[in-house]
């Protein structure tokens, strides 16, 4: 009987272990039309998704759901269940490759617990146009990235989107992948007939600070 209720017991703890809501972060992007785009494995599993850093407001949560996803690719389209409205969208997703040692920067909110909830920049180049073992679908990147920045935007040195942050190499300094708008584009096409991605570049003329000063607002925690 003790024996019993000795399993009784861990199979009780297990169950609340189980039980425990977890946390985890990401980042993404807006489209048009209340979408946006993160990595799958950013909501994956996730019983629901809260965001802010819409339209620069922290202070205000709103949720989305998931409504298209793309696991092989590790991209996810969400949606905005609120109506709140994100407008003038200042840069253009750019589905034509990039070139090999095309000037590239990257937002994101990597590892707020340590880092703050501040959106960070960090800049380098495409070091290659294939990502990790070969993979066609992703660019090599230079610019630092960490645990956080998944699921953000690597914009080239107009501004444009070419890229979705992904992953980092483990093994080597300064690695990341990014996953080619190209996916994000089919993924899209798969779920609406809208075609919500921005089309308009208009910080193409400004500097680095100007260019992240005018995205920052429509990339999100």
């Amino acid at each position: 009987e003790q024996m019993h209720i000795e399993a009784i017991r861990r199979e009780a703890e297990k169950k609340a272990e189980s039980e425990v809501t977890q946390n985890w972060t990401g980042t993404g992007f807006a489209l048009n039309n209340r979408y946006l785009v993160t990595n799958y494995h950013v909501v994956e599993n996730a019983k629901s998704i809260i965001l802010t850093g819409i339209n620069g407001n922290f202070g205000t949560k709103y949720t989305a759901m998931v409504v298209g996803t793309d696991k092989k690719n590790d991209l996810a389209l969400l949606k905005l269940n609120e109506n709140v409205s994100i407008t003038n969208i200042p840069y253009t997703v750019n589905t034509t490759t990039s070139e090999v040692g095309e000037e590239v920067f990257v937002l994101g909110y990597p590892l707020t617990a340590t880092m703050g909830d501040e959106i960070k920049l960090t800049t380098g180049v495409i070091s290659s146009k294939s990502g990790f073992q070969g993979d066609i679908s992703q660019y090599q990147i230079s610019a630092p990235i960490q645990p956080g920045n998944s699921g953000g935007p690597l914009f080239d040195s107009k501004g444009n989107i070419i890229g979705i942050v992904s992953a980092k190499h483990a093994g080597a300094e300064n690695v990341g992948y990014a996953i080619k708008t190209s996916y994000l584009k089919s993924l899209v096409e798969s779920v609406t007939s809208t075609n919500v991605l921005p089309q308009a570049n208009r910080i193409a003329t400004q500097n680095l600070s100007g260019k992240v000063k005018a995205v920052k607002n429509y990339v999100f925690y």
